[in-house]
C-alpha cells in the first residue's frame, strides 16, 4: 500500500488464537512483528507460518512489551493487536481503504470500536459495552509508555488530531470462568507491584468502597446484567481484581515499611553497641 503498515503483536503461549489474529492482518500489513515473553507451544511455528518476525523479549509488564515492540516496527504507522483480538471485515476494508493513499500529516492515529465478543455459538457471554480506542498510530506522533510493570499501554498523541475508524476490534478473550480468573490474578498482582513501587497511598476507605462500586460499574453500566447469571459471574470477577491489586499494593507497602524499620534498628542497635 502507499502508505505501509506494521502491525504488532504480543504472546504468550497463544497457539489456540493467534492464528486467527493473523489471517485477518497478513493482507493489510507490510511488515508483522510478534514479541513473545516465553511461550512453550506452537505460538512461533504460527507466527513464522504467515511471514512474521518472532522475537522473545521477557515480560516487564504490557506498557514495556508493547513499546519494545512498536520500537522493532519499520514502518511509522503501527497497528497494535493482541493475539486475542480479530479485526472485522469492515474494519479490514476501511483500513485497506484509507492506506491505499498517504495518510494526512497532521493525523496522529485512528480510534476504532473494541468489542468484547462471545467465546463460542450459543455461551450466555453475549452482551458488553463497546469501548473506542487508539490502536492504528503514527509512532512519530504517539508511543507508549515503557513503565516497568505499568498496564498502561495506550498510545499518548504527542501532536496531530485523531480520527475515527469505522469497523471493530472483537477482542475474544473469555474463554472460560477459570482462564479469567487466572489472567486477573496476574494482572493484580503486576498492578500492585507497579502501584507500590510509584508509592500511591491507598486508603482503608478506598478499600472499603473499590469492589461494590467497580460491581456495579461492570454489572450495570458494563451491561454484564443483561448476560445472567454468567454476567453477575464475569462481574464479581472482575472487580475482584480491581479490589486484589489495592489490597496487595497496601500489603506490598505494608511489608516494605516493616523491613524498613527492622532496618533503621538493626543500625541503631550496631551504633549503640
Amino acid at each position: 500500500m502507499p502508505e505501509p503498515l506494521s502491525v504488532y503483536f504480543i504472546t504468550l503461549n497463544e497457539e489456540a488464537r493467534l492464528g486467527r489474529a493473523l489471517a485477518r492482518v497478513a493482507g493489510l500489513a507490510d511488515e508483522i512483528i510478534v514479541v513473545d515473553s516465553g511461550s512453550e507451544d506452537g505460538t512461533r511455528a504460527i507466527a513464522e507460518s504467515f511471514g512474521a518476525r518472532f522475537v522473545h523479549h521477557p515480560w516487564q509488564g504490557f506498557a514495556c512489551q508493547k513499546a519494545y515492540a512498536a520500537s522493532l516496527c519499520r514502518n511509522n504507522w503501527v497497528l497494535d493487536l493482541d493475539a486475542d483480538e480479530v479485526l472485522s471485515d469492515k474494519l479490514v476494508a476501511n483500513i485497506c481503504e484509507r492506506f491505499a493513499r498517504r495518510q494526512p500529516p497532521d493525523l496522529a492515529g485512528y480510534r476504532m470500536r473494541w468489542v468484547l465478543s462471545q467465546p463460542m455459538p450459543g455461551h450466555p457471554f453475549r452482551h458488553d459495552k463497546p469501548k473506542k480506542i487508539l490502536r492504528l498510530y503514527d509512532r512519530t506522533k504517539a508511543a507508549i509508555v515503557p513503565e516497568p510493570y505499568s498496564n498502561d499501554d495506550r498510545p499518548r498523541v504527542r501532536a496531530g488530531r485523531v480520527a475515527f475508524m469505522p469497523g471493530d476490534v472483537l477482542h475474544q478473550t473469555l474463554v472460560n470462568l477459570e482462564q479469567m480468573e487466572t489472567k486477573y490474578l496476574k494482572l493484580s498482582s503486576e498492578q500492585a507491584r507497579f502501584m507500590a513501587a510509584k508509592g500511591r497511598r491507598i486508603s482503608g476507605a478506598r478499600l472499603v468502597v473499590e469492589f461494590p462500586l467497580k460491581f456495579l460499574k461492570y454489572y450495570l453500566i458494563h451491561r454484564q446484567i443483561l448476560n445472567g447469571w454468567y454476567g453477575l459471574s464475569v462481574s464479581i470477577v472482575a472487580a475482584n481484581r480491581n479490589f486484589m491489586r489495592l489490597a496487595k499494593a497496601r500489603e506490598l507497602q505494608m511489608l516494605a515499611a516493616l523491613e524498613r524499620q527492622a532496618s533503621e534498628r538493626q543500625a541503631s542497635e550496631r551504633q549503640a553497641r
